[in-house]
């Protein structure tokens, strides 16, 4: 029997809010992907993690669990950019590749808060608008250089990984 698991990390909440409506649609339970561990019981494995800049948060965790999951599995990676990003998908393929397994992935946009950014967050978006200010008519500079709450988190966006899931749960492929 088919026993499907939604597996977050996140560090400001979109990604939890995403996993949290996810689990609730396939009728299951979003679980801190850093209590599974082993994910030997999940099938099919959904695993959703915010992207930072160069890197996907708990890469490692996300490989560990991706391997050890006896069936299909699937990674949501959540960040600012467009889903539609052509330098978007390159780290889950990396992340996928390093995995050895087949994986389905999925893009979704987060929220950006800048007033709950950690200090080195911080940091990095400093540097980042600076970088911004030569090209201000770029959307990604039209969107973070004044410096406000962005909010693209929808969960209608949801409906392609809920009939993912649902397909690997009813058919058991």
């Amino acid at each position: 029997m088919n026993h499907p698991v939604v597996a977050f990390t996140s560090r400001y909440g979109s990604t939890q809010r995403y996993a949290d409506a996810l689990a609730q649609k396939i009728g299951t339970r979003a679980v801190d992907l850093a209590s599974i561990g082993d994910a030997a019981a999940a099938d099919p494995l959904i695993v959703l993690a915010p992207q930072y800049v160069t890197t996907i948060l708990g890469r490692r965790r996300i490989i560990r669990a991706i391997r050890s999951a006896p069936g299909p599995a699937a990674l949501v990676v959540v960040a600012l950019s467009p889903a539609d990003d052509p330098g978007r998908g390159t780290l889950a393929q990396k992340l996928v590749a390093a995995s050895g397994r087949e994986v389905t992935v999925f893009q979704l946009r987060g929220d950006l808060d800048p007033d709950r950014l950690r200090w080195v967050d911080r940091v990095l978006m400093a540097a980042l608008r600076r970088e911004l200010r030569k090209t201000p008519d770029e959307p990604m500079a039209r969107l973070l250089l004044n410096r406000e709450r962005v909010e693209f988190v929808d969960e209608s966006t949801l409906g392609p990984i809920v009939d993912w899931a649902q397909g690997h749960t009813t058919t058991g492929t």
